[in-house]
Formats: structure tokens, sequence, C-alpha cells
């Protein structure tokens, strides 16, 4: 639901600045839709004991870890399918692939939050790295947007 809400921050802001090109606002809100999704279902895997004592119905309760690390993975591919195709038909500007470096940094929390010693402790480096996600992405798109 996160995502779909940031989805349409993302088309609704394009068609306030009148934008006319609907296939890059279409393939970013789709983009944002999975980006979103993808990182609550990892939040959602960080915080298993809670949702199962709760009797919350989440992705890694429902499916299993590993099924839901694989759904994670094909997210995480089609997003960055999703950014080199924009960029591959003009609809996204070159300094948009530094959103690639969300495809190692996605692969790296997905497995590695579903390691227990991290999920019981590290609290501070577990929070850093899910809630600074674009922390991490900004400075490479930032780098390639004054370079090119």
């Amino acid at each position: 639901m996160v995502g779909i809400g940031l989805g349409f921050v993302v088309l609704y802001t394009g068609l306030y600045f009148q934008a006319t090109n609907f296939t890059t606002l279409t393939l970013l809100y789709i983009r944002t839709i999975l980006n979103e999704a993808m990182n609550t279902i990892i939040y959602d895997m960080k915080d298993l004991e809670a949702d199962r004592i709760n009797g919350v119905d989440t992705f890694p309760l429902v499916l299993g870890i590993q099924n839901t690390k694989y759904l994670l993975h094909f997210i995480n591919v089609t997003v960055a399918a999703i950014t080199l195709a924009g960029f591959l038909i003009h609809a996204f500007p070159l300094c948009s692939l530094g959103l690639l470096v969300s495809l190692p940094y996605f692969t790296f929390l997905i497995e590695y939050l579903v390691h227990v010693p991290y999920r019981k402790g590290h609290l501070l480096l577990q929070y850093t790295l899910l809630d600074g996600t674009y922390m991490v992405m900004v400075p490479f798109v930032l780098l390639l947007a004054n370079y090119f």
C-alpha cells in the first residue's frame, strides 16, 4: 500500500508539472511501487518474530524465508530492468543509471537480513541500512548528473 501511495505522488507530481511523456511517468510509477514493496517486505523479514507473535500475515510468514528471498530478488532485478529500459528508450536521463546501485545494495540486504544474529542485534546497523537506502543511491545519481 505504501508503494502505491508513493507511486501516485510520482504520477501526480509529473502531471502537475504538465509532463507529457507518459512513458516516463508510467515507468517511474511502476518502479516506485516495486521499489517500495521490496523495501516493505525487507522490513517484514527484519521483524519476523514480532509479526508471528501479533498474528500479522506477512510475505515471510506466509511464503517462508526462502520463497520470500526469491520474490525479493525477482522484484530487485525487475526494478533494475525498468531503470535500464527507461534509459535505453530515452525516457530517463543518463544520471538515472546511478539508481542501478540499488541492485547490489538490495541483494546484500535480502541476503543479510535473513540471518538470525543480524535480526536479533546490530539495531543501529539494521536501521541505517534499511532507512538509508536512498542516501546510498543519491550520491551516484548526483555524480552522474554532474559529469554527463
